[in-house]
């Protein structure tokens, strides 16, 4: 899972898109539910970066400027924790909160 820590890797990743799924993980470090949302997503990013999938990560705290742009970008209501799946350049799937499991990526990513 790759560190989203500036507008530029951001705009790489949602081009990225273009040319392979991309996964994009709002997480918050202050947050219980977030912290069960990031140990699912570990195990998403350990199965599915193999397979050519990029999956990055935005700590929304620390990087809230990358985090609020995201939303805009892709006119995605901002909420933490929150997964987009991105093809194409645009959101093909999202969601947040205790809806992120792996069982639910799985089924996506496998699409």
């Amino acid at each position: 899972m790759e560190a989203v820590t500036t507008m530029e890797a951001l705009e790489s990743l949602i081009e990225r898109s273009k040319e392979q799924t991309v996964v994009l993980f709002k997480h918050s470090t202050r947050c219980p539910i977030s912290a069960h949302a990031d140990e699912e997503m570990v195990k998403v990013a350990e199965d599915f970066e193999p397979q050519g999938i990029a999956i990055g990560r935005i700590l929304v705290v620390e990087n809230r400027d990358v985090s609020l742009a995201c939303a805009d970008m892709l006119s995605i209501k901002h909420e933490s924790p929150q997964v987009i799946v991105l093809r194409d350049g645009e959101p093909a799937w999202n969601e947040s909160h205790h809806a992120i499991r792996y069982d639910k990526l799985e089924s996506v990513l496998g699409q």
